[in-house]
């Protein structure tokens, strides 16, 4: 009687462990969108890249315009048409500073298009569907500002320039 328990004890283990192996390859199927190397190796690293590099970049100009608003800070202005050219330029550093904001906009819609993949993907498989492959990177579309050091070099875009259709 004792060994019928311990059969049926195995039983049920080992039918637990066959639901268990069952359900970790039904997500596995459901993650290969995201476990793919094209997506790993392409798109999360690329928006991982993208994310220092915004950061990078934010902190920079704030530097520049924390700069300029102390220089304008310290301005005489008993001398008031010196001074007048200390604010416009401290004016004109800030504002330049202040076009980060684009760069990193264009930097950040990468990582949030790469963040609403995976969230469509865990979407999908929390609700039974099948997730759908991610689409293979397009070389040929320009995809905002390049990564530093992956950025063509300015004697290349000056003979494209000079050899293509906008040449005058």
């Amino acid at each position: 009687m004792a060994a019928e328990g311990k059969f049926e004890r195995i039983e049920r283990l080992t039918n637990e462990c066959i639901d268990m192996c069952r359900t970790m390859l039904h997500g596995r199927k459901h993650l290969e969108a995201l476990l793919g190397p094209s997506f790993r190796t392409h798109k999360l690293q690329r928006a991982v890249n993208e994310q220092k590099v915004a950061v990078k970049e934010m902190e920079a100009a704030v530097d520049r315009i924390l700069t300029a608003v102390e220089g304008m800070s310290e301005i005489d202005f008993s001398d008031t048409a010196a001074a007048g050219e200390k604010v416009a330029a401290g004016c004109g550093e800030i504002m330049e500073a202040c076009c980060f904001q684009d760069m990193v906009g264009q930097r950040m819609s990468q990582v949030n298009g790469t963040l609403a993949e995976i969230e469509s993907t865990l979407a999908k498989l929390a609700e039974g569907q099948a997730a759908q492959p991610a689409s293979p990177p397009q070389e040929s579309l320009l995809n905002g500002p390049a990564l530093p050091g992956a950025a063509m070099e300015q004697d290349a875009v000056d003979r494209l320039l000079a050899g293509g259709k906008g040449k005058r």
